[in-house]
């Protein structure tokens, strides 16, 4: 591999001015000195190593991809469909815009601080963190940063300096509460992991949607899973055996309502003869189970595009106007895990 030095000897400069060439230094530079630097650059193929800039105080290119997820996995994060898509399609807008991606996971925040401090990256986009905490990575790497999925409220002394990207999700309950309702079923539980960020929005949506239509005969329960696999079996069993007529189940994540299905289909449950199951994101999974899930469409990819521009544009120093929070659409999709609307 060619070196910065042999560039220099080939170019008859010194190795400082090879290397302010390369890092965009070029204001003492000649524009034919730079000429034939680049032209060097090219025909010798010289690639500078990442390593080396990461560690300098110029800008690295590198943007972090942070993920603050409390939820048990059975192997990895990035099992999680959800998180999988999500990150491949910011690795894919990042890379052709001449970025690379570190991606770091965790459900200790003092280890996500540590990270963010400790790397001289560009920018950052955290994934599934309350809105203070994102405020609060901003404020130690006093760095760009955009937002996915942040839930909660800042505190009192706080500025906004974040933007988030997310879901209109209050919307979303809604929609698939009124269709619930709609195909007859009277003993609905909303189930998710806890009622907290962006779930609670979901079930907030799902209440409205109930006293909107003075449903006096539509019971609405909130069911908490838990976090791990454990817990969440033993309240599939629960929901098993609390079953009524005309009961169906609102998962607010599509990985649980999937789960649920094959707890239930292994303990002789039929779906939806027996119980009607909804989901929330649609995943590609949703797509090829068995019954196929209704679920609630949210583009995935579009977030990823979005959150990388606007990140690429805090970067480059550019004012954002009327900066808020962007909420991006959601549907409805209906497929054969519950029955037809009356």
């Amino acid at each position: 591999m060619v070196t910065i030095k042999e560039i220099a000897e080939l170019a008859g400069v010194s190795t400082t001015t090879v290397s302010n060439v390369i890092h965009g230094k070029t204001k003492k530079v000649s524009p034919g000195t730079i000429q034939k630097i680049d032209k060097l650059i090219k025909e010798l193929g010289y690639v500078q190593k990442m390593g080396l800039r990461v560690l300098s105080k110029e800008n690295s290119q590198l943007i972090a991809v942070v993920i603050n997820s409390h939820r048990e996995f059975k192997d990895s994060i990035l099992g999680d469909p959800f998180y999988g898509q999500i990150l491949g399609f910011i690795e894919k807008y990042a890379r052709e815009l001449g970025y690379y991606v570190m991606f770091y996971s965790a459900k200790d925040m003092d280890q996500i601080f540590q990270m963010v401090m400790g790397w001289n990256i560009d920018g950052v986009i955290a994934v599934s963190f309350s809105k203070r905490n994102c405020e609060k990575i901003y404020q130690l790497t006093k760095k760009p940063i955009v937002s996915i999925d942040a839930y909660g409220e800042l505190e009192d002394q706080q500025d906004k300096q974040v933007l988030n990207i997310g879901l209109d999700d209050e919307s979303g309950g809604y929609k698939m509460m009124k269709y619930l309702l709609g195909c007859g079923y009277r003993h609905i539980k909303v189930c998710a992991a806890r009622d907290s960020g962006v779930d609670h929005l979901r079930f907030v949506g799902a209440q409205n949607a109930v006293r909107e239509l003075q449903e006096e005969k539509g019971k609405l329960q909130f069911v908490p899973l838990g976090m791990d696999w454990t817990k969440r079996k033993e309240n599939y069993a629960w929901l098993m055996q609390r079953r009524q007529s005309e009961t169906a189940l609102f998962f607010l994540a599509d990985m649980y309502a999937l789960e649920a299905i094959s707890f239930f289909c292994d303990h002789g449950l039929r779906i939806p003869e027996d119980m009607g199951i909804a989901g929330y994101d649609d995943i590609s999974f949703s797509r090829i189970a068995t019954p196929r899930l209704t679920t609630i469409h949210q583009d995935v990819e579009k977030k990823a595009q979005l959150s990388v521009q606007l990140l690429m544009k805090k970067i480059q120093g550019e004012e954002l106007a009327g900066e808020g929070d962007v909420k991006l659409p959601v549907t409805l999709v209906v497929r054969k895990s519950t029955k037809n609307q009356n």
